[in-house]
């Protein structure tokens, strides 16, 4: 695939098979991944995120950009997912064909006829799963296939204690077709192309892609990490869960970084991760028209669309991305559900409080969310900035309380 901003990228998460990569922050570092390659135009997750599996990632999921599609099982153990996946993955492929370039993660090998389509109507086409029958059958019809397991067991091998270490062992009667010399090349090479730190495990699908049979136990460390830091010119920083690689660097004298501490700069840092609504007399209207909407709505697709209904026609200004944006927020904000409506149907619903219960519980999403920040990022928290930015009556002390200052 030709790396350069022109592609345009579309992301389908097949949720319900891939739930234990998700937890690992496999969308994040996907993400990460991707933006090297071009512009993510559309990046959709399929599951029933009412399921308590799911619904423990859905905030995370929803601010790396992704629309949360809920699709209802209507028996059950059947996933339906994967057929909401793959009618959506085709529809996007005749209707958009300014797409050049599909991602699908999934560990279902009823995909395999899906892949081969896509590379048919002449699109790029990236897979992302565990080593199974399906990478095996697709990895042909693929630009790529980056496998899932291989995240999950960099970062279980980052997370191991030096108590649960044991002697690093070689493959044995194996010859790996890169020398030591020719994949620390390889890493190196990498980095000077990058101006930032590289994650870990998208260094390590780079050694695979060009000798598929990699792995660091051929030279005698025990995770890929060893390999790493055994580099004297390469330095190993972690993030969170995820480590990243860059050129160790001569040191310099250090520059003070100023940290953010104004109500405009959390305003427009949590913009940035889609942790904030556009307008907050719009999202109140939008609530008041979600929690009365009574159609039948067996999934959240149904639900935004008959919200618009109501919403453009009490007010023709509010715009359709609009009204999906803060359906995202009421799903990040853990009001959306399903139940029971009249003759035993599943309908989505969202669940009705007064208003000023309502903003207190946005406000109080908003501070989780620049604590968060506030972990990776050069964050000053003040009570009386954040106050400026909360939508409810929520106290400065109240506030102090919640950020420990």
């Amino acid at each position: 695939m030709t790396h350069h901003k022109t592609n345009r990228i579309a992301v389908f998460v097949d949720a319900e098979n891939v739930t234990n990569w998700i937890k690992h922050d496999g969308v994040k570092l996907l993400m990460e991944e991707l933006n090297q390659f071009g512009l993510i135009i559309i990046r959709r997750a399929y599951g029933v995120w009412s399921k308590p599996n799911l619904a423990m990632h859905q905030a995370a999921i929803n601010q790396s950009g992704f629309e949360l599609i809920h699709c209802y099982h209507p028996v059950t153990g059947k996933n339906t997912a994967d057929i909401q996946m793959t009618v959506d993955v085709i529809e996007c492929a005749w209707q958009l064909p300014n797409i050049t370039c599909f991602v699908l993660v999934t560990g279902d090998s009823d995909f395999t006829p899906v892949f081969r389509r896509l590379r048919e109507m002449d699109k790029d086409v990236i897979g992302v799963g565990q080593h199974s029958t399906l990478s095996e059958c697709v990895k042909t019809s693929c630009t790529r296939f980056i496998y899932t397991d291989d995240v999950i067991n960099t970062l279980i091998g980052n997370e191991t204690s030096p108590q649960e270490s044991v002697p690093p062992q070689s493959l044995p009667n194996s010859t790996p077709t890169l020398t030591l010399a020719q994949a620390d090349e390889l890493v190196i090479a990498h980095l000077k192309a990058s101006s930032t730190p590289v994650n870990t495990s998208q260094i390590k699908n780079l050694l695979k892609r060009t000798a598929a049979d990699f792995d660091e136990k051929h030279y005698g460390f025990k995770t890929f990490t060893d390999y790493l830091t055994a580099n004297g010119a390469i330095e190993i920083s972690k993030i969170g869960t995820a480590n990243f690689a860059s050129l160790a660097k001569l040191a310099q004298p250090t520059k003070t970084v100023e940290a953010v501490a104004t109500a405009e700069a959390y305003k427009a840092l949590l913009k940035k991760h889609n942790a904030l609504p556009d307008n907050a007399d719009t999202l109140k209207k939008i609530y008041k028209h979600a929690v009365a909407l009574k159609d039948i709505c067996p999934d959240a697709a149904q639900f935004r669309v008959a919200l618009f209904d109501q919403c453009h026609k009490v007010d023709p200004s509010i715009a359709k991305t609009t009204v999906n944006k803060a359906f995202s927020y009421f799903i990040v904000m853990g009001l959306v559900h399903t139940e029971k409506a009249k003759g035993g149907v599943d309908t989505v619903r969202v669940k009705k409080m007064t208003l000023k219960e309502f903003l207190l519980k946005s406000d109080k999403l908003v501070i989780a969310k620049l604590l968060e920040l506030s972990k990776t990022q050069a964050l000053d928290l003040k009570a009386k900035e954040i106050k400026k930015i909360t939508l409810s009556t929520i106290s400065k002390d109240s506030i102090k309380k919640l950020i420990g200052e």
